[in-house]
């Protein structure tokens, strides 16, 4: 919806809004929006409350800040050096920020990350405003981080770790949510009631093994089948040999001395480790988005008060404690306050209160598939790479419906092309420029910033991975370019890569493989068959 300039002038001619988010823009980069036309020129920067009016009254709707910290913002340029970036960066705040299509499980996800926080050390250092339309912006300014980190020996200062600090510490709470407030039934503890896996099905319309998975309770591994592995141990009266089985014979000659072994033992397990206890994990980046993932230097995100152009809500700050008691109507303009809850509060923030966390976020290895977005949801698979570039025409259906510009779903897509692209044998230089292009046909494009770092960390990776398999319903069919049910080739294959070269084959073997791909048979064909 398209906020008239009557209702934005209203609202931002409010002394404490502007005010706030004055206080808010120190020492930070900050992007003003104008509407559909996009950012204006990058750096600037917020130095009065009167600032915001002007600005108001040249068309911008929202203004968006940076979470890293620098002695002169406009000092920043495009493409400037991490030594450059470092020498002027002097803080950095640490901002979770989450999006959820489900109100209520993102207010649920809201709640645990703040119990995390709370559990890991961070009391009085917390705050949370709403994002301005799906999610919330859960803060920790940089006055609660140590000013240095021993990591294996090494001790490193804090403000030169953005954004692998941050990512770290993201992984860390997704994880330590799923292992601390969930039983072995998968149900989830938020304090003061209990959420079950049924609940989330309701709520989402998914399966529960879209967004939960079994687990051995001993090592972790995951259960894949659930039925039990029958183990019998035989052992030889005469030489004392023993020797287990997974079928359960009758009788077994002994391996050494060939005596009629002794059925001693039969034995039951679901997991190789030998344990028959297993629990039900839930896996919080099913249903939610946690950007903090998805970081480079320069990340900006949308100021405290500041509007959102599509709800035309205001991104409001609110007591940490309160979150089921919020309502988007807490956001409408009309109701925006400015209390004594600030985002981002570097007065009440207790020094070094975070030091813990980071510790833990540093030596915590995660070990479940879904938390590493780069490696081991794409299941971290190393391939051979295709040599000769794969043309256009020849990619599958999702990948050219992505292409024509996506309203939601753009960082995952994003994850999904370039890692496509390098699978089918496109060169840097070429990922970059359809990157950008199709980033440019999006209703709404992604951050510049955003594309950049993502395009820089995919050219110098050594291992190229493939994108997320068809089958995984976060991605192709949550944004509906998935094309399974209607295209045959697409129901053969497993992943996107191998229909592209699935039909380079087919182009070279010509006709005769080609006729045996058919199409399929629509639903009013097969009606009229007798």
């Amino acid at each position: 919806m398209a906020i008239s300039k009557s209702t934005l002038l209203l609202y931002y001619k409010r002394d404490d809004i502007r005010q706030s988010m004055s206080d808010g823009a120190v020492d930070k980069e900050v992007a003003v929006r104008y509407g559909d036309k996009g950012f204006g020129k990058r750096p600037d920067m917020i130095i009065s409350p009167g600032d915001i009016l002007e600005l108001v009254k040249k068309g911008a709707t929202s203004f968006h800040s940076s979470e890293e910290i620098w002695t002169n913002p406009m000092q920043l340029s495009p493409n400037m050096p991490k030594k450059e970036l470092e020498s002027i960066r002097k803080g950095w705040d640490l901002i979770l920020d989450i999006d959820c299509p489900y109100w209520e499980l993102a207010k649920l996800t809201a709640k645990l990350m703040v119990k995390a926080l709370n559990d890991n050390g961070v009391k009085k250092s917390v705050s949370i405003k709403f994002s301005g339309n799906k999610g919330f912006h859960i803060g920790v300014p940089f006055e609660a981080f140590p000013k240095k980190i021993n990591v294996k020996g090494d001790i490193l200062e804090i403000e030169k770790l953005f954004p692998d600090a941050a990512k770290k510490v993201a992984l860390y709470i997704v994880d330590y949510i799923a292992d601390t407030y969930c039983d072995e039934k998968g149900n989830i503890d938020d304090g003061k009631k209990t959420i079950t896996l049924n609940d989330i099905k309701k709520i989402t319309g998914k399966k529960i093994t879209e967004f939960a998975k079994r687990q051995c309770s001993n090592c972790s591994k995951e259960i894949k089948e659930e039925k039990l592995k029958q183990k019998t141990e035989f052992i030889c009266p005469k030489c004392e040999n023993r020797e287990v089985t997974e079928t359960d014979e009758a009788y077994k000659k002994c391996s050494k001395c060939s005596s009629l072994m002794e059925k001693f033992q039969s034995k039951t397990s679901m997991c190789r480790c030998g344990s028959n206890e297993t629990r039900l994990k839930f896996n919080p980046l099913s249903i939610v988005e946690v950007d903090t993932l998805l970081i480079s230097s320069r990340h900006l995100y949308r100021t405290e008060f500041s509007m959102h152009e599509k709800s035309g809500l205001v991104s409001v700050p609110f007591n940490p404690q309160k979150i089921d008691s919020f309502s988007k109507a807490h956001a409408k303009p009309e109701n925006a306050k400015v209390s004594k809850y600030i985002f981002l509060d570097r007065k009440t923030a207790e020094k070094g209160e975070a030091k813990d966390l980071f510790a833990k976020a540093y030596d915590y290895q995660p070990d479940i598939s879904y938390v590493d977005e780069e490696k081991k949801i794409y299941e971290n698979k190393v391939f051979d790479l295709q040599t000769e570039a794969i043309p256009e025409e020849l990619f599958p259906p999702c990948i050219k419906k992505g292409l024509e510009g996506l309203e939601d779903g753009k960082k995952r897509f994003l994850f999904i092309l370039t890692n496509f692209l390098y699978s089918v044998g496109w060169d840097a230089d070429m990922v970059e420029k359809r990157v950008n292009e199709w980033n440019q046909k999006n209703p709404t494009p992604l951050k510049e910033q955003d594309v950049k770092g993502h395009l820089r960390y995919n050219k110098h990776r050594k291992e190229k991975v493939l994108p997320p398999n068809c089958e995984n319903k976060m991605y192709y069919k949550d944004f509906r370019i998935c094309f399974r049910e209607t295209e045959s080739l697409c129901q053969r294959i497993k992943n996107p890569v191998q229909y592209s070269k699935r039909r380079v084959w087919m182009q070279k073997r010509g006709p005769k493989a080609r006729k045996k791909t058919k199409t399929p048979i629509s639903k009013e064909k097969k009606d009229k068959k007798p």
